[in-house]
């Protein structure tokens, strides 16, 4: 298609990526659509290349994807209305379909396409993505792609969140295997992983749209604020009405891993769970008083006898050496629940501090810590990438939160609450994490007010990562 050719920028980075999975997504206007109409036509001089692009439902698909292509594709293929196809000089074929429904997947059970392309992906679900991924293959001796474009929002959210925007860094590509019900990350070149890369989209990534309609942006900056966010910023952390934290932004919030230097403060923050998740958090506090949560537990059925091995089980750490030595905590700051914490002190040897449990006094002092400080330009809370570890295969299979990373766009005040006021709650829902860390940091502010029991960690066996009995 030597007429149409990527913006520089994001767009020209969505048609060159060497990922098998690629999700270009974010703000309206950047020229999503469009990306993909491109690289599903990069093969059609290829005798026995197909691809197909999908909406969720017919109209959307007839409105959007088939109007452009008959602008992109007229001068070189042939269009069958009745079949929705394009069929060009060589054999190649493009089709466009739909999956109003999940048992519209049917109709793709025996199809072949080297390009699956999804046009705003939130409107489908996990179920549909994943099915599609098994049609994706070829004989034509072409690389199998799945390319998606998306703004924020729609029932699909959360998992086109999960899975590519929290997973990893804009741009940064990533080896992903299946582990049981989930998928975890991988090193690069392991066999039978696939590679995934999220794009991030601006208006401003589309310079044909801001000169053909320059007004356009003034139209999103009227949007509420909700949609505005999500629209024109491309925000995925405001997925929902009442967002208990609109301040979080996992393109802000969430950082990649570094080392942690052994004179800063740790402490460890814990919400008892059994048939919810016992969430752990591990906490780095640097000298300017920043949070770091560098590792997580967050696993449900876990009786508190074992939860306190696996507790000393992660408390490691590897010395430049390759010696393995407990990490020394200041504290351990635990759900208030009496038996838990003598639990813990009685069969793990784990002195704990009872937890601050006033809900308005510690969303305010996350809230504050999440918030960008003005002259320096830095939040005071960070969660690195990648912390949570033994992930809960019964959580992933029942398509739950599984870090508390994952609960900052779930976490949301009743519906018709108004403005926030001391004796608002948040809903009792996806919560686990969002209480452990409000306990971390009420404990940071305070910390000269708690009495605590000595935290000894004093572990009854040897320490080593990934001894914990589940």
């Amino acid at each position: 298609m030597n007429e149409f050719r990527a913006h520089p920028g994001p767009q020209r980075e969505f048609i060159r990526s060497p990922a098998d999975e690629v999700l270009y997504g974010g703000a309206a206007g950047g020229g999503k659509s469009w990306a993909l109409l491109l690289e599903a036509a990069r093969n059609v001089d290829r005798p026995g290349y197909r691809g197909i692009l999908l909406r969720r439902t017919h109209s959307e698909l007839r409105m959007s994807l088939v109007a452009q292509s008959h602008v992109m594709f007229g001068t070189r293929g042939v269009y069958n209305a009745a079949d929705k196809v394009w069929r060009f000089p060589s054999g190649a074929e493009i089709w466009f379909g739909h999956m109003q429904h999940e048992r519209d997947m049917a109709q793709y059970q025996s199809a072949e396409f080297a390009f699956i392309g999804f046009d705003e992906l939130t409107t489908f679900t996990e179920r549909q993505y994943e099915f599609m991924l098994s049609r994706n293959r070829n004989t034509a001796g072409i690389k199998n792609k799945i390319r998606a474009a998306s703004n924020p929002g729609n029932i699909g959210h959360a998992w086109v969140k999960a899975r590519f925007v929290s997973q990893l860094a804009p741009y940064r590509i990533g080896w992903f295997a299946k582990q049981g019900e989930s998928e975890v990350r991988a090193a690069w070149g392991t066999a039978g992983a696939r590679t995934r890369q999220f794009i991030p989209a601006k208006l401003e990534d589309n310079p044909t749209l801001m000169e053909s309609d320059p007004t356009y942006r003034d139209r999103l900056m009227a949007l509420p604020y909700r949609l505005r966010m999500m629209l024109l910023e491309g925000s995925w952390d405001v997925g929902f009405e009442g967002l208990v934290y609109p301040e979080f932004d996992s393109t802000v919030h969430v950082i990649d891993p570094f080392p942690i230097p052994p004179e800063w403060r740790r402490i460890r923050s814990i919400d008892f769970g059994f048939n919810n998740p016992a969430v752990v958090q591990w906490w780095a506090v640097s000298p300017d008083d920043v949070m770091y949560l560098y590792r997580e537990l967050y696993h449900s059925q876990v009786l508190n006898s074992r939860l306190g091995q696996m507790v000393h089980s992660l408390s490691v750490e590897t010395t430049e050496d390759g010696q393995i030595s407990a990490e020394r905590f200041e504290a351990t700051v635990a759900d208030h629940d009496a038996d838990g914490r003598a639990e813990l002190s009685q069969n793990a040897n784990m002195g704990t501090v009872a937890a601050r449990k006033n809900v308005a006094e510690g969303i305010q002092e996350v809230a504050t810590r999440l918030t960008i400080h003005p002259d320096t330009g830095k939040a005071r809370l960070y969660i690195m990438r990648g912390c949570t570890v033994a992930r809960d295969p019964r959580l992933a299979a029942n398509k739950a939160t599984q870090t508390t990373e994952e609960e900052f766009s779930v976490y949301i005040y009743p519906p018709g609450a108004g403005d926030r006021a001391e004796k608002e709650a948040p809903l009792k829902l996806h919560d686990h994490g969002m209480d452990a860390m409000r306990y971390a940091a009420q404990y940071l502010r305070s910390a000269e007010t708690f009495i605590y029991e000595p935290n000894t960690d004093a572990a009854p066996y040897e320490a080593r990562p990934g001894n914990m009995p589940i």
